[in-house]
Formats: C-alpha cells, sequence, structure tokens
C-alpha cells in the first residue's frame, strides 16, 4: 500500500476493504456483489477492482471488451491474511498516525536511544555536582566548627582577662 501512487482516504480504504469482506469463506464472486457496494457504478467498480488486482489481491476473471464488470472475481491467496491484519483501514489509519507524529519507527528508535544517552550523560552529571555539593557542605561545617572554636576561645580569654583583672583590683 505505501508504494500506491494513488491517494487513498479512509472511505477509500473502507471500500477496498468491503469488497474484500465479500469473499468471506468464497474464493470466487460474481461482480454483481461488488456491483451492490458501488450503487451500480460499474466504472467505479471496475477501477477499484483494477487496483485490486494490481496488488494481487484479485483475480480479474471473463473481462469482456464493452463491459466495465468482469463476470467474476477470485481471491488471491493473501487476502485472508491481509483482511485479518486490519486491511486497507488498519493500514491508512497507521499511517496516518505516523504522519501526525511525524516520524516512523525507526526515526522513534534512533531518538529513544539518543535520549537514553543524553539521560545517563545527565545523572553523571548530576552525581558529580552531589559530589561538589557534599564536599562544600563538609566545608560548611568544617567553617561552623572553626568559628564555634573562635568564639570560644575568645570568650575564654574575655573571662581570663576579667579574672585577672578581678584579682589585680582585689590585690591592690
Amino acid at each position: 500500500m505505501d508504494n500506491l501512487s494513488i491517494t487513498l482516504t479512509s472511505a477509500k480504504c473502507e471500500l477496498l476493504d468491503n469488497i474484500l469482506k465479500e469473499f468471506k469463506d468464497e474464493a470466487y464472486i460474481k461482480t454483481d456483489r461488488v456491483s451492490k457496494i458501488f450503487r451500480g457504478n460499474d466504472i467505479l467498480a471496475a477501477d477499484y477492482l483494477g487496483l485490486l488486482a494490481q496488488l494481487q489481491l484479485i483475480t480479474l476473471i471473463g473481462e469482456v471488451e464493452g463491459y466495465a464488470l468482469p463476470a467474476m472475481i477470485g481471491k488471491q491467496s493473501g487476502v485472508n491474511m491481509f483482511m485479518s491484519e486490519g486491511g486497507f483501514m488498519r493500514r491508512f489509519e497507521l499511517k496516518q498516525l505516523q504522519e501526525t507524529a511525524g516520524k516512523g519507527l525507526q526515526e522513534l528508535q534512533t531518538e529513544n536511544l539518543n535520549l537514553s544517552s543524553i539521560n545517563r550523560t545527565n545523572k553523571e552529571k548530576m552525581e558529580q555536582m552531589e559530589n561538589v555539593i557534599r564536599q562544600y557542605q563538609e566545608q560548611v561545617e568544617l567553617l561552623k566548627q572553626s568559628n564555634f572554636n573562635q568564639i570560644f576561645i575568645r570568650s575564654g580569654f574575655f573571662l581570663l582577662g576579667a579574672a585577672l583583672t578581678w584579682l589585680l583590683i582585689t590585690l591592690l
């Protein structure tokens, strides 16, 4: 379906699927059943049958010049699998989804690998930053301890000075 030179719409896909659904378990059907799907527009029906024949999903049997439709159409071997996988509609919906996303499966897998690599790199950088933060926290704690020690020493010298001053005053 990807290599078709025509533009398929949801309605066209539904018509193509309806033609293939007409077979049910039969290997051959008369084209009057297909004509009913197209409400008697045999020229349009012939175009759709021609496309299905080009895709090797059906075989046209009993084509007669002057008549738009052949007498019968035969189902090719891959039709049942094609329809079990969702037929034309499923492929159309997947194509629409791919166009909406703007990326194919391969592109998404490549992007996923790139994002995983970036994620790993960012985790390593975060671990390095956490180590730096821990080191700074340790230095802050040492500074706090150092400031406490300085205050303690200054208080000690102040008390020692006060005690010596009191001692000198009492001795005089």
